[in-house]
C-alpha cells in the first residue's frame, strides 16, 4: 500500500482528522500497490475501500466543530444574500426538506475508485450544486405541462414524436429558466435570461455518509466485445460499492425571483414540491434514490417568501384577477392589441367588485407608457380612466 504523493502528503494523509474531506477523498487515498493500483484501505484491501471513505469521514472528520461552524455560517452566509436581494425587490422562497431515501450527488465524478461524489470544496461535505437543482427543477415543470389545460397549445408533432415548444412564452420555461422566446408574428425568437436565481442546497447539519451497493450480474455480457457471452444466472455478480447521503438528513433549499416576476412565484412552488417530492433528486431516482419530504413543522419555512407572516403563508387560490394580472405580466408594453383584447375585454365581464377592477387598472395604467395608454380604443381607454380615478379618490 502507499500514497502516490510526496512524503510530506502521506503524513498528512495519516493525521488528517481536522482536513478537508473533498481533498482527501479525491488526492490522498492510499492505493494498493499489489493490485494495480487500486484504491484500497488503510491495510491495502482494494475491496474495503469504500467502507474506509465511509468510516474516515463519520468518525473523524464529521465530528469536527470547526466544520460545523462553517456549515452555521455558509447557512447564514445564504440568508444575508436573500434579504439584500429582497431589498431591491426580489421574492425569496426556502424549503426545508428531509430525505426518506439516500441521496447520491456525483455519481459520475472521475475517481480512481470508479464512483465518485460531490463535496463541496471548501468544507468537504457532500451539497447539492445549484445547477442540480434547477435542472430537476426544471424537469419537473416541464412534466406538469404535459397534464397542463393548456397543453394542446405548446406541444407539437416532430419528426420524432410529439415536443413541447419551449419558445412558447405560456411554457413560462423562457421565464423560469432563460431561453428562446418567441416572439408574437415574427419568426425569430427572442434570447431571454431566466428569472429565478437557484442557490446551492446545503444540509442543516454535517450529515452522515452511508455505504450503498449495485450489485451488476452481467458484467462479462456487457463487457463480451465479441458477442460470445450470453447473458446468463452462471454469470458472477461484480458487487460495486458507493457513497450516500444518509436517509433522514434536512437540506434547505432557496430561490430567489425577480422584481416583476410575482407571476413566477405559483409555478415554481409547484414545481420544486414536485421535484423534491416525486421526481427525486441525484442520481439513480428511478429505482427510489434522492426523495424528499418537505418538513411541515411550525416552525418550518414552506415554499414561502422568506420573512412572511403565517396569514399570507396560507395556500393561495387563483383568482380571476389574479389570473389576469398573470397574463398582463406575459405581454410585452408595446402588444397593444392584446392588452386591449385579453384583458380590457373580459375585465367587465369577470371582475366583480370596483376594487379587482382598479387593481387591474393601475396594473395596466404601469404596463404602458403615456402614448401607449392613448392608443387603446377610446371607450376603454375612459373606463380605465374612471376606475384609475376611482383609486386616486
Amino acid at each position: 500500500m502507499f500514497y502516490p504523493y510526496s512524503t510530506q502528503l502521506r503524513t498528512a494523509a495519516k493525521s488528517f482528522s481536522k482536513g478537508n474531506f473533498s481533498l482527501w477523498f479525491n488526492k490522498l487515498i492510499p492505493l494498493n500497490n499489489e493490485n494495480n493500483c487500486k484504491p484500497c484501505d488503510q491495510h491495502g484491501k482494494d475491496k474495503e475501500a469504500v467502507q474506509y471513505y465511509e468510516s474516515f469521514y463519520n468518525n473523524g472528520l464529521k465530528n469536527n466543530q470547526t466544520l460545523k461552524s462553517l456549515l452555521d455560517e455558509k447557512q447564514k452566509s445564504q440568508q444575508q444574500f436573500c434579504k439584500t436581494y429582497e431589498k431591491a425587490g426580489y421574492k425569496i422562497i426556502k424549503y426545508q426538506a428531509e430525505l426518506k431515501s439516500p441521496l447520491i450527488t456525483g455519481i459520475g465524478q472521475t475517481h480512481p475508485n470508479e464512483v465518485g461524489m460531490v463535496f463541496d470544496h471548501t468544507m468537504g461535505i457532500p451539497f447539492i450544486p445549484a445547477a442540480s437543482v434547477k435542472g430537476i427543477v426544471r424537469f419537473a415543470h416541464m412534466l406538469g405541462l404535459i397534464d397542463s389545460d393548456d397543453a394542446s397549445e405548446f406541444i407539437k408533432q416532430g419528426d420524432k414524436g410529439e415536443y413541447i415548444e419551449e419558445s412558447n412564452p405560456k411554457t413560462l420555461i423562457p421565464f423560469l429558466f432563460g431561453g428562446d422566446l418567441d416572439k408574437p408574428g415574427k419568426k425569430e425568437t427572442e434570447k431571454r435570461s431566466g428569472k429565478v436565481i437557484f442557490l446551492d442546497a446545503y444540509p442543516v447539519k454535517v450529515p452522515d455518509l452511508h455505504v450503498d451497493i449495485m450489485n451488476p450480474h452481467y458484467g462479462d455480457y456487457y463487457s463480451d466485445e465479441n458477442g460470445k457471452i450470453p447473458p446468463a444466472d452462471y454469470l458472477d455478480p461484480t458487487p460495486i460499492k458507493f457513497l450516500t447521503v444518509k436517509q433522514g438528513t434536512v437540506f434547505t433549499f432557496r430561490a430567489l425571483i425577480s422584481k416583476n416576476s410575482g407571476f413566477l412565484l405559483e409555478p415554481l412552488k409547484t414545481a420544486f414540491e414536485n421535484a423534491l417530492k416525486d421526481e427525486g433528486v441525484g442520481a439513480k431516482t428511478a429505482v427510489g434514490y434522492g426523495r424528499f419530504e418537505i418538513e411541515r413543522a411550525s416552525n418550518a419555512e414552506i415554499g414561502v417568501i422568506e420573512g412572511e407572516s403565517k396569514k399570507s403563508r396560507e395556500p393561495r387560490v387563483k383568482t380571476a384577477l389574479g389570473k389576469m394580472l398573470d397574463a398582463l405580466n406575459l405581454l410585452k408594453s408595446n402588444e397593444i392589441g392584446k392588452i386591449s383584447g385579453e384583458i380590457v375585454n373580459n375585465m367587465e365581464k369577470e371582475l366583480k367588485t370596483d376594487e379587482e377592477k382598479i387593481k387591474l387598472s393601475k396594473a395596466i395604467k404601469e404596463k404602458l407608457d403615456k402614448k401607449a395608454f392613448n392608443k387603446l380604443d377610446k371607450n376603454k381607454n375612459r373606463y380605465l380612466s374612471e376606475c384609475i380615478a376611482k383609486e386616486q379618490k
